[in-house]
């Protein structure tokens, strides 16, 4: 900058982390630490005479700087739900396993733009997706053998990541699967059967039928795939995974089940901890379908049925260690319930929810699956969709909803929940209404619920588009001359956006 000060103006000034000095007879600003964009605001207005205009200068200066962004979803400070930059984000996500493996041919890349310009038009701004395809029989698999990869395939997943950061998407990544689509754990077992054949360390009699969580070859042979997933640096975008500011968080395994419930929880506090030696950076949780169990006896009744409690899942144990960030369930009334009607599978959603939102679990609670087949599904996803939101804005640990699935034109529907948005013309409605919904409270924290005018206004929304400017947000969140606030929700439970 070169603002011509006045002569009484000093040659050297730090403040809030910024200072500057003279060079070549212009000034130059450095920063150290980021203030608050609206702390410096404040002391800009009470700041008098003199020194007003230099605090709009390193206003200015502090908005052009893209590294005074905190660029990585992390726990809100009250520990209710997850941030952005300090701000509140509340996550309005999908998910579609498949589309690494279908990125890996160049016929199929016009799919995955084809569900990412879906998603982006609706709101949806988290995608939950596998990066994980093991065993050499798989068609398009990541990982032929332990520790062999397709580089095309990784090179798919670098696209998909590429291609979310492009739409503003960003993207909760699943390491494996408890079940054996895509490879999952029964291919680690079998991999490490064939290792202690091999080395004859007890041969494959000694794997129980909680293997996957007990052998200590079948821990190594993952950790060995999580540290080659996170060292990753992707090929577009020249970004390691685990410093990519897109990647929302991890799972570690995809609804895992266990005969030992002991075994379980071990496994997740070594896995979880494990995540955490590599990538400080990113959130890590379980992957769980969240059953309730022996921590919390008073809650099993809400489970789907007594046998969810003979698998060793347990919500609050599972979730409550430290290196585990947030909590998360899935919801399936169609597979849960049988013979049961809308009414009825609507109270048990409710319920169950509910009961999850409320388990005593301090830490944010992410619906990462929800699904709803055939006749019925807008009704209710609306309830699911508003039950976690107005938990969120009274202040809950409501943190979000993940749906299951959506899907391109010509993706196979595998299990009747594929959502078509251009063909299901109603459900499309719904969820782009409710991102917008989502979408305006969360523009309207950076605003901290003031009227912004002017130059301020300008800078706050350049701030806003550089961590959602996509074209949802530029077509129904921020249209020339818009300024969201906290008064377009001022009837939160009424809201108008919603049909």
């Amino acid at each position: 900058v070169d603002p011509s000060p006045p002569s009484h103006f000093p040659d050297a000034i730090e403040l809030w982390g910024w200072s500057t000095k003279p060079s070549g007879g212009r000034y130059e600003i450095q920063q150290s630490t980021i203030p608050s964009v609206f702390d410096a605001v404040a002391m800009t207005a009470a700041s008098r005479g003199r020194l007003a205009w230099w605090w709009t200068l390193l206003l200015l200066a502090r908005a052009s700087s893209a590294e005074s962004l905190k660029r990585y979803v992390e726990i809100s400070k009250d520990g209710t739900s997850f941030s952005l930059d300090g701000k509140d984000f509340y996550v309005h996500g999908f998910n579609q396993p498949q589309m690494m493996t279908h990125a890996a041919d160049e016929s199929g890349r016009g799919k995955i733009l084809e569900v990412l310009g879906d998603a982006e038009l609706h709101g949806f701004n988290v995608m939950r997706m596998w990066a994980f395809n093991d065993g050499h029989s798989q068609w398009n698999s990541l990982q032929l053998y332990p520790g062999v990869f397709d580089e095309k395939v990784f090179r798919a997943l670098d696209y998909v990541l590429h291609e979310s950061r492009r739409h503003k998407i960003r993207v909760l990544l699943s390491l494996t699967n408890h079940w054996n689509e895509y490879g999952g754990t029964n291919q680690y077992v079998q991999w490490a059967k064939a290792s202690a054949n091999a080395s004859q360390q007890g041969g494959s009699s000694s794997f129980g039928p909680d293997a996957f969580y007990s052998s200590v070859e079948c821990r190594r042979l993952y950790k060995n795939f999580v540290a080659a997933v996170l060292e990753r640096r992707n090929v577009y975008t020249g970004i390691a995974y685990k410093d990519d500011d897109y990647i929302f968080g991890w799972d570690l395994i995809n609804e895992p089940r266990a005969e030992s419930a002991p075994a379980l929880q071990a496994w997740i506090e070594e896995m979880a901890g494990f995540v955490k030696s590599i990538d400080k950076k990113h959130l890590v949780t379980s992957g769980s379908e969240g059953f309730f169990g022996k921590s919390t006896p008073d809650l099993t009744r809400y489970n789907p049925g007594s046998w969810a409690s003979a698998h060793g899942v347990d919500f609050v144990r599972n979730h409550d260690i430290p290196d585990i960030d947030f909590g998360v369930f899935h919801l399936y009334a169609d597979l849960y319930l049988n013979s049961c009607e809308m009414d009825c599978a609507l109270r048990f959603s409710e319920d169950y929810v509910q009961a999850h939102l409320t388990s005593g679990l301090r830490k944010p609670i992410l619906l990462e699956e929800v699904g709803k087949k055939g006749e019925g599904r807008d009704e209710y996803l609306e309830v699911v969709l508003r039950k976690m939101h107005d938990d969120h804005i009274g202040g809950g640990y409501g943190a979000g909803t993940v749906i299951w699935q959506l899907s391109p034109s010509n993706f196979s529907d595998v299990d009747s929940f594929a959502i078509y948005l251009p063909e299901h013309e109603s459900t499309s409605s719904l969820v782009k209404s409710f991102g917008v919904r989502v979408a305006l409270r969360m523009a309207s924290a950076f605003h901290n619920g003031m009227a912004v005018v002017g130059w301020m206004r300008q800078i706050v929304t350049d701030k806003i588009r550089n961590f959602y400017g996509n074209r949802f947000w530029a077509q129904h969140i921020l249209p020339a001359g818009s300024n969201p606030s906290v008064a377009s929700f001022s009837n939160e439970t009424s809201d108008p956006v919603l049909p």
